[in-house]
């Protein structure tokens, strides 16, 4: 491929450097020029542009992404349409995301022009979110090295949890409480059914190897599909009464301890043919440890061998696992928050007919500029836009923003699709202000008195209010994530108002664009207007 600068008249053919203007009109950089195209710039009194001018072997940006994506498509995950030289991967399903490290890294090994990103592997993802970003640099490549990228390329795969069946069984000692035995049982179902798996027999036993056999005989009649066992006192050797008592009953111990922290010791066994686990003390806990990595791997029937369990060590000092549905960590009174914004723009316009509101023309500009515009000269972190319904369209019209695009593929489905598909990419922010791309007169100040409505936002859900009524953005705080992530349908975030009332925050800015939003042909006569 060529790259540089040509007369006008010479550039018929070449693909756009660099956006440019000709009167009003924006020619978008990556655009085929044609002769009437170059016509338009010589008489707008253009003699030269930035072009690229692909040799005969080369494969154009957007095609190479797709080929390029589509050699990492595996099981339980899809790809949306290329852009810009770029093709993301989502997962299809909840699941384990698997895949080989060094086939990616040997596909970013044939040249820095292809690139191809993905989260970390061995985690576990939800549906919708975004796991690899496929993206060609130049406007083209040569065929020849694609070809070799191709070539090394693995499946990413994320493989659906099978309903498992599970039994508990917690050892007792004069020291452990009733109550910490109720709350070991009660975080243990919520482990297995966010993991579409139940907890179908528990005993309770004294912490001695003869008891504990004859636990472990009595809950094998249930015929669990994996054994855990809580004991009262930490595991602290191979010889110590858990792996004793399962030895006892004819069971393998496979090993004590892992290279993890919360989560050192715990216990990997079999009882006839049975995965056992013995837990280690932070499994009383909802907090991410050792014991949800292995569980993920038992619900997904994926293998759990030395190599990989020696392999924990790297990242091996766990943090909460966002993508996994469970209580969030509140932010600290004092402490700083990050806010991001996100501009839902998604939406088939139904109700105006054939045109899509969000591209009518306000102040001179499509109106989904006004509330980018307004997100960005706010106070938030980052600005990221949820594109389905015309996602061309719209992202041509915000292109010159410094902005993030996320395509919705199931936008057609309902806006909680939609907001689920940004979240996934804003999970790190400890709260999103979700604002509609139909709202113009939504200020960069209201967005401001939102956000510093409160400092500790991680469990609020702050709503502005004009003569009582409320209206929108809406900000959520970082504890609703994981409902938000889970919702279908078209009620967007309105249901986790019903739900919670009691973390709905009202605040009254006497700020009537709070309330003002156009979506019938009526209302958008009154905005041209206006």
């Amino acid at each position: 491929m060529w790259f540089g600068e040509l007369p006008v008249s010479e550039c018929v053919g070449c693909t756009l450097a660099h956006s440019q203007t000709i009167g009003k009109e924006r020619v978008s950089k990556g655009t085929l020029l044609d002769a009437p195209l170059l016509e338009k710039f010589h008489s707008d009194g253009y003699e030269t542009l930035t072009v690229a001018r692909l040799d005969a072997d080369d494969i154009e940006e957007n095609s190479a992404a797709e080929k390029l994506a589509l050699a990492f498509l595996g099981s339980g995950v899809h790809v949306e349409r290329a852009h810009t030289g770029r093709v993301n991967i989502y997962a299809s399903n909840d699941g384990l995301l698997g895949y080989d490290t060094a086939s990616v890294i040997a596909t970013n090994s044939v040249s820095s022009d292809i690139t191809i990103a993905v989260v970390a592997p061995d985690q576990w993802v939800l549906a919708g979110r975004m796991i690899a970003s496929a993206k060609i640099i130049p406007y083209a490549v040569p065929s020849v090295d694609l070809a070799r990228a191709i070539s090394v390329a693995t499946a990413l795969n994320v493989q659906s949890p099978v309903p498992k069946t599970a039994a508990l069984i917690q050892t007792v000692l004069p020291s452990v409480k009733g109550k910490v035995l109720d709350k070991t049982e009660k975080v243990t179902r919520q482990r297995l059914e966010i993991r579409n798996s139940s907890l179908i027999s528990t005993i309770r036993c004294e912490h001695k190897i003869a008891d504990l056999g004859q636990a472990l005989a009595k809950i094998c009649e249930s015929e669990p599909d994996v054994i855990l066992i809580v004991g009262a006192s930490a595991i602290s050797d191979q010889s110590d009464v858990i792996p004793a008592a399962v030895e006892q009953q004819g069971g393998q111990v496979k090993r004590v301890g892992l290279p993890v922290d919360p989560g050192n010791l715990l216990m990997l066994a079999e009882l006839n043919g049975v995965p056992l686990l013995g837990l280690p003390g932070c499994a009383r806990s909802i907090k991410h440890n050792g014991f949800d990595l292995l569980l993920d791997r038992i619900v997904c029937d994926v293998e759990i061998t030395n190599e990989w369990l020696n392999g924990l060590c790297i990242g091996g000092l766990l943090s909460e696992a966002h993508d996994r549905p469970q209580p969030r960590v509140t932010a600290k009174s004092g402490t700083s928050t990050r806010v991001a914004a996100m501009v839902l723009a998604a939406g088939s316009s139904r109700r105006t007919g054939t045109e899509n509101k969000l591209l009518h023309i306000y102040n001179n500009k499509p109106m989904i500029c006004s509330v980018v515009e307004s997100a960005q000269a706010s106070n938030v972190a980052e600005c990221l836009v949820v594109t389905g319904h015309e996602s061309d369209q719209v992202m041509k019209a915000i292109e010159s923003y410094d902005v993030q695009v996320c395509h919705c593929p199931r936008h057609a489905e309902g806006m909680a699709h939609s907001i689920a598909a940004g979240l996934s990419r804003l999970q790190s922010f400890d709260a999103v202000i979700v604002c509609l791309a139909d709202m113009p007169h939504i200020g960069a100040e209201t967005i401001n008195k939102i956000i510093s409505s409160h400092k500790n936002i991680a469990d609020k859900i702050v709503v502005p209010v004009h003569g009582g009524v409320r209206g929108n953005p809406v900000m959520i705080g970082c504890t609703f994530y994981d409902s938000l992530l889970r919702h279908e349908g078209d009620s967007g975030a309105r249901f986790l108002i019903k739900q919670y009332p009691e973390k709905v925050v009202e605040i009254e800015l006497g700020d009537e664009s709070v309330l003002k939003d156009y979506d019938t042909p009526q209302a958008l006569q009154q905005l041209t207007a206006k």
